[in-house]
């Protein structure tokens, strides 16, 4: 999928989350764009432009990644985001300094100019931000060119050279004009719109053929559409014959799961469409373990197992064969899957297991490159059905991430004083739980507390409010990176009790899961639907859930979706008349600084 004959606009890969979205923006303007180690990279000859990405690190920090050049020697435009923006204020002479107030999530931004690289643009504009330190100072013959209402300085440009920063993430889609401050960054560096990605579908097929050298494939079929595309590439490269389809029933599928994925199996002709039934392995192995990381590493090397199990079973030679998976861009850059990238989670896909298998040449991920909505674009290419294609992603891990584990016995939140200026005391009340969950700040893992919201009195779903207090409380309070919020009053009296991976809350969560991905199955809007459950109770004993709406486009970033409070009190009142269930409560946190899954 390369071209070296073409001029190229080079991204330098200090670990962003989202380094690769911006390789994909620029080709999405039709210019060649490849990703490149700072310390190893010196713009030649084919160099068009250069972009700085984003950072788990700190430029701050003595051990800052710098680049193998001088930004004030090159004569190609420059563009750094996020700590990229900072890297070239601080390579410049300018300060940046780590402040208390943290950015995550939606900001408002002003710009002073309109020109350039926000040339055609209005100067209010909402962008996605995801930082702690800030340019303090700027250095000397550069300007601001826009700020919010917390960062003074959220870009700049050089007076006479293209050289820009900005501190927010164009390339996300939750920056709305995010793509056309790429597009006019493309055009200062005069590039020609010659590159353009042909018979796609046929490149990774073709690419498998080669992969595979003759030998048969086996695949995880776990019914999301990652592993149905690549399902569909590999029987077009190598023919039914040399491929088995397995799908792994571990007691962690949704409601009746492992039945609809062996129906479409069927319906598409397989011959070698086969199920393994592994739920007492998987579930024995989660009995007690409280970690998500052990969780997904768990579960990571049981499927490598219960595959090298299937082989030997069925006389098979694991020589003789190689795994195909689904796996899509997101799981290896959360996994910490490039030279400087923090790792969020580790996903089924990437564990310890599985990485031998790569290092060993035993593994083919033909999505690997790509993101989730590229995959379904490449599922209507295959001709796959629009109910598969468009369905609402499942963890690979599955339900396991989705039982917050816990092997305590104590309250559910200590007293705790919150800033004054956070919400109106008399209609709202928080407090923080003594529960922990996975997050994403400053392009880094975190794992800390939620803080629950609650209304005083009365049914209530004023959204405005409830996010806006959601942002704020995270940007304060270093110890949370989740807001969950209950529309209705709840009892000062809620207790955390030891729970683990288990028949029990997993069946129950199965029904919770089953309602609410029915009642919601219209809103298109709605891009995935997690629900939680916790280890808080009620004073009946009964279980608190979560619900988890996101608006998003590639999962990289995602929003909370505003629900309809006709809907949401429908919602509620349906599940609370299943015995076990207690309080619903609704994730309003963005990602970032919050993860969509949990954990």
């Amino acid at each position: 999928m390369t071209n070296s004959n073409h001029e190229k606009i080079v991204i330098l890969d200090f670990g962003g989350q989202y380094t690769h979205l911006i390789a994909r923006r620029v080709r999405e303007c039709g210019v060649y764009s490849s990703i490149e180690h700072p310390e190893n990279f010196k713009p030649d000859e084919t160099t068009a432009g250069i972009i700085f990405s984003g950072s788990p690190k700190s430029v701050t920090d003595e051990s800052m990644t710098a680049v193998a050049f001088d930004i004030n020697e090159i004569n190609v435009p420059l563009l750094g985001i996020c700590y990229g923006h900072q890297l070239i204020a601080r390579l410049a002479g300018g300060t940046v300094e780590s402040h208390l107030f943290r950015e995550y999530g939606s900001t408002d931004l002003e710009i002073t100019e309109t020109a350039q690289l926000f040339n055609g643009m209005d100067k209010n504009q909402r962008v996605w931000m995801s930082h702690g330190d800030s340019v303090s100072q700027m250095p000397d013959d550069y300007i601001v060119t826009a700020s919010s209402s917390t960062t003074p300085v959220c870009a700049f440009r050089h007076k006479t050279k293209n050289i820009f920063g900005v501190q927010f993430h164009p390339e996300v889609s939750h920056t709305l004009n995010g793509q056309q401050i790429i597009s006019n960054f493309v055009n200062l560096c005069n590039e020609k719109k010659n590159w353009h990605v042909e018979s796609f579908s046929e490149s990774l097929i073709n690419q498998i053929r080669e992969q595979s050298t003759g030998k048969k494939l086996l695949l995880f079929v776990s019914g999301g559409v990652d592993s149905l595309v690549a399902l569909a590439l590999c029987a077009k490269a190598v023919g039914a014959e040399r491929l088995i389809a397995l799908h792994i029933d571990n007691g962690l599928m949704r409601y009746k799961e492992s039945e609809s994925v062996m129906k479409f199996l069927n319906e598409l002709g397989l011959a070698n469409a086969l199920i393994v039934d592994a739920s007492e392995k998987f579930l024995s192995r989660l009995k007690g373990i409280i970690e998500p990381e052990q969780k997904r590493k768990i579960i990571g090397a049981a499927f490598v197992e219960v595959m090298n199990e299937f082989l030997a079973e069925h006389g098979h030679e694991a020589k003789d064969w190689l795994l195909v998976q689904g796996t899509i861009y997101p799981d290896t850059i959360e996994s910490g899957g490039t030279q400087f990238s923090g790792a969020i989670k580790t996903h089924h896909n990437r564990v310890p297991e599985i990485e031998q298998m790569i290092a060993d040449g035993r593994v083919i991920e033909p999505l690997k490159e790509l993101y989730k909505d590229e995959v379904r674009k490449l599922g209507y290419l295959l001709k796959l059905p629009p109910a598969l294609v468009d369905r609402r992603p499942f963890p690979g891990p599955g339900l396991a991430i989705r039982v917050l584990a816990t092997n305590q016995n104590e309250p559910a939140y200590n007293p705790i004083e919150l800033p004054e200026d956070l919400f109106d005391s008399n209609e709202y009340k928080a407090a923080i739980l003594n529960i922990k969950s996975v997050g994403v700040q400053g392009d880094d893992r975190t794992y800390k507390h939620p803080m629950l919201l609650w209304n005083r009195t009365g049914f209530e779903t004023d959204w405005q409010t409830v996010k806006s207090i959601a942002r704020s409380a995270i940007n304060q309070i270093p110890d949370i990176n989740r807001v969950i919020w209950s529309p209705m009053p709840i009892p000062d009296i809620l207790t955390i009790r030891p729970l683990s991976v288990t028949n029990q809350p997993l069946e129950l969560l199965r029904i919770v899961d089953h309602i609410v991905q029915q009642k919601t199955a219209e809103i298109s809007d709605i891009w995935q639907l997690p629900v939680v459950v916790l280890p808080l109770f009620d004073d009946a004993g009964n279980q608190c859930f979560v619900l988890r709406p996101i608006v998003s486009a590639d999962a990289m970033t995602a929003d909370v979706y505003e629900m309809q409070s006709d809907l949401l009190l429908n919602i509620i009142s349906s599940l609370r008349e299943i015995a076990g269930v207690g309080y619903i409560f609704y994730d309003i946190t963005t990602k970032p600084p919050a993860t969509i899954e949990w954990e």
